[in-house]
């Protein structure tokens, strides 16, 4: 009797490896032939069979679900797919596996491309993210969260831009760059070996190799940001903090601070952070405006002149800071003019009408040189072009008067 049992007992477990086996064949013809709309109900069918099959049937099962899902639209899918062959991985289908999943890579990223010429941003980086999980490389991990906050979706965007953080990812690249002796200029190659075929050849001069800038204050800022838009505040400004603490005087993280507490309406701790900001890059002219900006918000219009002669000094070119300078000093014309209309037609009066006139012209005169510098470097300013119009007709400088007028009436 005990053997009839064991008959039957070994006729049981026969007849599951047999289902097993079966299951994982009906698999892998419809793989076979690229029957990719019956494999969802067979993959249902073998995994119900497959906990208790051997190691072989195992990863030839789980080769045939990944190469399934690789072919299919699913994303999640692929992933989890990928995720239980690495765990039941065998070397028979390693490489094969591998292929898969590079080819279904490019694929990925050039249909992330189009869609975003499309404008689809979320179906982007939805297949990024996906090429990321396949390939491993965090740089698509980086533009997968850069295409979530495009398409305003920032619930998704916001574990992409954590996980880069915990990464450490920074996208820090070397660019390969020479002088080409022919379009007497410096050009980029892809790669090294490129470049120095070309100085070889003797094409190309001068080789040089640039670092480009690390993309972390980037990062953090828009953890922060995401944070600020999904209303957890807290959050956002220990992201800033956390990372901070480590590194307090980066120029970079303490504006992305600044810039934080600015979205916030905390415009006394953006002003502060500026400040610090400005002692780290006493040479930034940028700073200098923003905290000429900031500072002329809060009425102090003596302070924020200054601030935008600092960033002058450093960039006498700066359009935003020569044109905000100019409309601070033009500023002061309207209480002489609410001044000049209040007075009588007395002697007196008629003393300080004039008095009040002289001091119009000399602001007309101090902001007239960076109304003019704007012009120098844009001429097209139209802005610029109006005000000088302006000023020009109430000097009697007639001749700039209708040079104005001709280009304005050009643009």
């Amino acid at each position: 009797m005990k053997k009839q049992i064991l008959v039957l007992a070994l006729l049981g477990l026969t007849s599951v490896t047999f289902a097993q086996k079966s299951e994982v064949k009906a698999l892998e013809k419809a793989v076979k032939s690229e029957k990719f709309t019956q494999t969802a109900s067979l993959i249902t069918a073998a995994e119900a069979v497959i906990a208790d099959a051997d190691d072989k049937t195992k990863g030839k099962f789980y080769y045939l679900k990944a190469k399934a899902m690789l072919n299919g639209k699913n994303y999640d899918g692929i992933i989890s797919s990928l995720v239980e062959f690495d765990a039941n991985n065998t070397t028979k289908y390693a490489a094969e596996i591998k292929k898969l999943k590079n080819a279904l890579t490019a694929k990925l990223v050039n249909e992330a491309i189009a869609d975003q010429g499309k404008g689809d941003e979320k179906s982007s980086a939805k297949k990024l993210y996906t090429a990321y999980k396949l390939s491993d490389d965090q740089e698509y991990l980086y533009y997968a969260a850069s295409g979530y906050v495009a398409a305003k979706d920032y619930e998704a965007a916001l574990p992409l831009y954590i996980e880069l953080k915990d990464k450490e990812y920074t996208g820090v690249k070397t660019e390969y760059l020479a002088y080409n002796k022919e379009t007497k200029s410096n050009e980029t190659f892809p790669s090294k070996t490129l470049r120095d075929i070309s100085l070889r050849t003797g094409s190309h001069i001068k080789p040089v190799d640039n670092k480009t800038s690390s993309l972390r204050p980037d990062i953090i800022k828009n953890i922060a940001y995401m944070y600020v838009e999904l209303g957890d505040t807290e959050e956002a400004i220990k992201a800033i903090n956390g990372v901070r603490s480590g590194d307090p005087t980066n120029v970079d993280l303490i504006i992305t601070e600044a810039n934080l507490y600015l979205k916030l309406g905390k415009k006394d701790k953006f002003k502060e952070l500026m400040e610090q900001a400005v002692k780290q890059d006493p040479t930034n002219s940028t700073l200098f405006f923003n905290l000429g900006v900031i500072t002329a918000e809060q009425g102090d219009i003596d302070g924020a002149k200054k601030y935008y002669q600092k960033s002058l000094k450093l960039n006498s070119g700066d359009i935003n800071s020569n044109f905000n300078l100019a409309g601070l000093i033009l500023g002061e014309e309207a209480s002489l003019v609410e001044e000049m209309n209040s007075l009588g037609t007395s002697s007196v009066d008629n003393k300080k009408y004039d008095l009040l006139q002289e001091k119009r012209r000399v602001v007309y005169e101090e902001a007239k040189p960076f109304l003019e510098k704007i012009l120098s470097i844009d001429a097209k300013n139209k802005s610029a072009a109006q005000t000088l119009k302006g000023i020009y007709s109430i000097l009697g400088e007639t001749a700039k008067f209708k040079e104005m007028k001709a280009l304005l009436e050009s643009l």
